[in-house]
Formats: structure tokens, sequence, C-alpha cells
């Protein structure tokens, strides 16, 4: 299993001045984090774009911050990619620093969490689409397919979306030319995988409960449905079909 990338995503109301407030707490986040470059927005700029970006000490991470959201964005290398335990310590550590400082802005009051990750099960003894077709999907009435996308969508807690996307994957010679014919052919391909997006979040609280609020203690419990999707219920979703 290769664990590529995580996204923690942390919406909230509107937060006008937030580069004042950067500047008046950044010391909050100097043990994980390096110095942040305040991009020259306009004051009327749309509240998504990020007003601050700021990188972790080694670079293996960036948080985006804007008036309405602040993204916690980490590639994983060094060993993290084939530990999912490293991972999740890596995010705990550097979010409880991005918490304490969005606290002090939200009263710890936040619309909702999320967190994506995006992982390759690159040690199958088959190709995807078989895999997928043979595990996943009644294939008997309907001819062999190129590519197979499949989403599940499911609620858990009461309140939590739990969203898993899985697609083969084909692996190519590092050194083709994408841009020559040919390129894609099966002389150049050296093996295939399948991948998995899972985005878990509490949107579905938020978006069925008019007096919804969700708290930074949220993450942990997504971290531990994460953990649980990670360490089992892919496999057996994979292996058997089974997700429960």
């Amino acid at each position: 299993m290769l664990i590529q990338r995580s996204s923690v995503s942390v919406m909230y109301k509107r937060i006008d001045g937030i580069k004042k407030a950067y500047y008046n707490s950044e010391g909050i986040l100097k043990r994980y984090f390096g110095e942040a470059t305040v991009l020259p927005v306009p004051d009327d700029a749309p509240a998504e774009i990020p007003r601050i970006v700021v990188k972790t000490l080694h670079e293996h991470a960036q948080l985006n911050i804007s008036l309405e959201a602040a993204t916690f964005e980490v590639v994983y290398d060094a060993g993290y990619e084939r530990d999912w335990n490293l991972c999740v310590h890596y995010i705990e550590e550097r979010m409880q620093s991005v918490f304490e400082f969005l606290n002090l802005l939200t009263g710890n009051c936040y619309e909702y969490i999320g967190i994506i990750s995006n992982i390759i099960f690159d040690e199958l003894d088959e190709d995807g689409v078989k895999k997928l077709s043979g595990t996943l999907l009644n294939m008997k009435q309907i001819r062999q397919p190129y590519d197979i996308s499949v989403k599940y969508t499911f609620v858990e807690e009461e309140n939590i979306f739990i969203n898993l996307t899985l697609q083969n994957i084909r692996k190519y010679k590092d050194d083709i030319n994408a841009g020559e014919a040919g390129a894609f052919s099966a002389e150049n391909q050296i093996a295939e995988a399948v991948g998995a997006v899972i985005d878990i979040n509490d949107r579905y609280g938020f978006n069925n409960d008019v007096n919804y609020k969700s708290d930074s203690q949220k993450l942990g419990t997504l971290l531990t449905c994460m953990n649980s999707i990670v360490n089992s219920k892919l496999y057996d979703l994979l292996e058997r079909g089974e997700y429960c």
C-alpha cells in the first residue's frame, strides 16, 4: 500500500482581518511551520482564495488560510508513504497547532471539517480492472471495460459522510513521452494497481441540521474512521466486496 497524500480542510464563518490576526498569533505555529507568505490579495477578492500560505519546516506540507477555510496538505515520503500510523501522527501533531491558532479566532466553532487521503494498492496480483469488476460488479452481462471507477457514499455516526472512490491505475515507464503516439501502449506499461480516494467529513451534519456546529475534536473522530478504513475495511471491500 502506497499512501500518497492527505488533506485536512476546516470550514468556518468568514473572518475579516485574517492577515492581522495571523501576525498577532503566528508564534503558535512556529514549532512545526516556517515563515508565512502573505499573498497580495485584495480585500474584496473571493473569500475562498488563500490569503496566507505557510509551509512546514521541512516543506513536506503546506497550510493555506483563507477568510473562510484552512487547508493542510501533506505529501508523504521518507518512509511515511508506507506507514499509515506515521501519517496519522504527523497530521495530529501539526493540526493541534493549527487548531490552537484557529480557535483564537473562531472560539472552536466550525461549520464542518474533512480529511481526504489518496492511496494506491500496488501489491495486486491481477490487473486493477479485473480486481474491481470481479469483486464489486456483476460483469456477466457486460463486456470487459477498459477502465472502472466506483464510488460509494455512506453516512456514519449520524453526521459523517464517508466517500470511497476506487479506480484502476496503470503504471508506465518513467521515460515515455506522453505526447508521442503509442506512449501508453502495453509494451510501455509496467504495473497495474487500484487507487482509492477516501474522503471523510461531517458535512452531512452541516447539511441537515440547522443548528449544527463542529469543533476541533471532530478531527479525531474522522481520523478514527480513516484508520478503520485504511487498516481493514478497504481490504475487505477489495478482496470480498464487503463493507461493514
